[in-house]
């Protein structure tokens, strides 16, 4: 089976969710199929990764994307190389939904999250992933990666075949390995920081984490020294008013690649995600695969994780969240997530390629 792969910017060691969730599946899938991912060439140039060809277009961003031209390079590869199935990474990718379905027999879209809810998309920007949500009608079939998403389709009355098919964890082997440059560098020792990790957006709430680290730490109940915010800028300026209102106990850390978060993680003495919106978070799965004690925000989607109710604090409230660190300081095994209820990503290339193989069994 041919699979074309479009939405992830490349693989691998690519920040962000659509990224990471292709980094993880897809070589796993290609064990069995013929896939092509295509990326943008600032991110991942022409090439094989783990079974994986990638193809990539040049970085052009337009309406505060840089996805755009990659959209519609696939449009174009599609009709040439006339794949099985073309696979859309997240909802933006669906823009040409309705063009995918004339040059592949058939079109899978990953619905990750609902990103017309961000802050930072503007009215055109908006639209378009409402005008992609929309389109999900024609789709042969959506995957869900979390039940609040699911119940957000039903009520926007998109009835396409849904599958529920979550991120998974990472083996534990894979956060062993320290960064001491990279601890060095930003003055930190094992155990002595707590972190967050995500592009530096406005709903990514990192404004919330700062203020409720600043308060535990007036408190003099937080014995964590630093707060580390591991991420990117967007552009909206975000990252410089969060550096204004940040003391010199808050490092902002930049981009990194995903070995040295995954480095960060093993290392830190607290995880913590206060996002306001959220799909289901592969930063948070990464915490958990870690065995980092996790504190997070109690948005529905974060809710629909198999934590403990003391592992989540009220969306936005610094104060709420500034206790909970400091329970979490006194007593972090007690906030280490339990890894059995989580899926890995070998069950999760398996439901993926049943979820292929039945679309064709049931119209062929």
């Amino acid at each position: 089976m041919r699979i074309a792969v479009v939405g992830a910017r490349g693989i691998p060691d690519v920040e962000g969710g659509a990224e990471k969730n292709a980094e993880m599946l897809f070589p796993l899938v290609a064990k069995h199929h013929d896939v092509t991912l295509f990326s943008i060439r600032s991110f991942a140039k022409d090439g094989d990764y783990r079974g994986v060809k990638i193809v990539s277009a040049p970085e052009v961003r337009f309406l505060r994307t840089d996805k755009l031209v990659v959209y519609m390079m696939a449009v174009l590869r599609s009709f040439r190389m006339r794949p099985d199935i073309i696979h859309c990474q997240g909802l933006g990718s669906a823009l040409f939904l309705v063009l995918y379905k004339l040059a592949a027999r058939r079109v899978v879209v990953r619905y990750g999250s609902a990103d017309y809810d961000m802050d930072k998309w503007g009215f055109l920007g908006r639209m378009g992933f409402r005008f992609s949500e929309w389109q999900l009608r024609f789709a042969d079939a959506v995957i869900v990666v979390a039940p609040a998403l699911l119940k957000r389709l039903q009520a926007n009355g998109i009835k396409t075949r849904a599958e529920l098919i979550p991120n998974a964890l990472d083996a534990v082997e894979m956060f062993s390995q320290p960064d001491t440059e990279l601890m060095a560098t930003h003055g930190l020792t094992p155990r002595n920081f707590a972190l967050g990790v995500g592009r530096v957006t406005p709903q990514k709430d990192f404004a919330t984490l700062v203020r409720a680290f600043r308060k535990a730490r007036e408190s003099g109940q937080c014995p964590i020294e630093k707060l580390v915010i591991v991420g990117g800028s967007d552009g909206s300026g975000t990252l410089e008013a969060l550096q204004d209102e940040a003391g010199p106990d808050v490092v902002f850390a930049g981009r990194l690649a995903r070995s040295q978060v995954r480095a960060l993680l093993g290392q830190s003495a607290l995880y913590v995600n206060s996002s306001v919106h959220e799909g289901m978070s592969n930063a948070i799965l990464e915490a958990v695969s870690a065995g980092a004690p996790t504190v997070v925000s109690d948005i529905p989607e974060n809710r629909d994780l198999p934590l403990a109710g003391h592992n989540f604090f009220r969306t936005g409230d610094a104060d709420a969240l500034a206790q909970r660190l400091c329970e979490a300081a006194k007593d972090l095994n007690r906030f280490v997530p339990d890894r059995a209820p989580f899926a890995d990503w070998e069950k999760v290339a398996e439901m993926t390629m049943a979820l292929y193989d039945s679309l064709f069994v049931k119209r062929d």
